[in-house]
């Protein structure tokens, strides 16, 4: 049964036109992403050996994507969600060539890491609901399920691509050109979906934009279990996904390695996360989301605990595997049951609701960010691995009771 569902997959990913031009542009996209997010994080915590100051970058690119998400979002659902993925990525090729000059010449280097974290959240409000909401829009009713999947899928794989190259791009050719590596990714990603745009008749939203924002997050927010959800996911934002960023003072500081090794933490995450999405093939209920996604909550906790106890490099890799596994599994669920509960015109702009209820991720970058740095790094993972569980389980108890 599991391999017919892959099957089926495939199918879709190869049958598709539409869904596998946008899956080829997504690719080179994401990949774009992971090098720039490995480069910056080294550069910082190399730069001051500070974990707060290394977590602040993060911080900022959850509150600019924030900020920019319900406005960035609602422009692609009226001017086209591919237009908008076009200029994005054609715009941050030259902004990263102009961030990778500027470290070689090493002027202001904090400054300039601070301000590309800051471009990193503005294209990310842009490119993310785009995205999502091609591919919703690319595929029959019944086949929404799976395209999120396979969207989710791809991008951890992608992750495990970017990670390793952008190691050894560093390693071989220095982070500056790995940073060119990354805005030359994004730019082929342009090209692709510019050259295969005469595929795509996208469904624009023709009302008036500020309306538009107003009616897209009504319709999430409004509705009883899309809100419970998605403030839920707000807390695993804070006291989940934060230990993502702690991947190169986790490299420094307990495994005592370099950006290699980095690379290769990173990529574990990766593949935890492509194997936890093949688990979720033979989801078919929509309604089942809060129960699967507390589910994950409470293993995601759990593994983040245990990473305190990795002594080693093969013990973080595999505890990082199961929490790559839980935040790719987590996304999924609730992805796909956001874009499963807002008309097609709205779906961008219904993004900007997650990244609203996201954006408070940044507090738990700073939070664990200051105890790292004032108590210990090791304190500050168990910290947030049990408010995680704690969180799952009153979020299971207000499910069960209003289910």
């Amino acid at each position: 049964m599991f391999f017919q569902n892959i099957k089926i997959k495939e199918n879709l990913l190869f049958t598709n036109k539409k869904f596998q031009s946008l899956m080829t542009g997504f690719f080179f996209f994401i990949c774009s992403e992971w090098i720039e997010r490995l480069c910056l994080s080294w550069l910082i915590l190399k730069a001051t050996n500070s974990i707060f100051a290394t977590l602040i970058s993060f911080g900022i690119t959850q509150v600019v994507q924030t900020i920019f998400s319900p406005f960035t979002a609602a422009a692609a659902d009226k001017f086209g969600r591919n237009k908008i993925i076009i200029l994005v990525g054609i715009s941050r090729f030259f902004v990263l060539c102009f961030f990778a000059l500027l470290v070689f010449q090493n002027k202001n280097f904090l400054i300039l890491a601070y301000l590309a974290s800051g471009m990193t959240g503005i294209t990310r409000s842009f490119i993310v609901p785009a995205i999502q909401g091609s591919v919703i829009n690319s595929v029959n009713e019944n086949q929404k399920i799976t395209a999120m999947l396979i969207y989710s899928m791809i991008m951890r794989f992608t992750g495990i691509i970017g990670s390793l190259l952008g190691g050894a791009f560093s390693i071989l050719f220095g982070i500056e050109q790995a940073i060119l590596l990354s805005g030359l990714f994004g730019l082929i990603g342009s090209i692709n979906l510019l050259i295969k745009s005469s595929e795509f008749k996208e469904e624009k939203n023709s009302g008036n934009y500020f309306k538009n924002i107003k009616d897209g997050l009504k319709i999430v927010f409004g509705n009883f279990y899309t809100r419970n959800l998605l403030l839920f996911a707000g807390i695993v934002e804070i006291f989940g996904f934060s230990i993502f960023s702690l991947l190169s003072s986790i490299t420094k500081y307990i495994l005592d390695s370099e950006i290699g090794v980095l690379s290769i933490l990173q990529s574990s995450i990766s593949i935890g996360g492509f194997f936890g999405i093949l688990l979720l093939f033979n989801w078919k209920d929509i309604n089942k989301a809060h129960t699967i996604a507390t589910y994950i909550a409470l293993i995601f906790g759990t593994s983040i605990i245990m990473i305190t106890l990795s002594n080693n490099i093969y013990m973080a890799i595999f505890f990082l595997g199961i929490v790559g596994a839980c935040g790719a599994c987590f996304d999924a669920v609730q992805w796909t049951y956001l874009q499963k509960n807002v008309p097609s015109k709205l779906r961008s702009t219904a993004v900007s609701a997650w990244f609203i209820t996201i954006g408070l991720g940044w507090v738990g970058h700073l939070l664990i960010g200051y105890i790292a740095d004032k108590i210990s790094l090791n304190f500050s993972i168990f910290f947030t691995g049990s408010i995680l569980v704690f969180s799952s389980v009153i979020f299971f108890i207000i499910n069960k009771r209003y289910k």
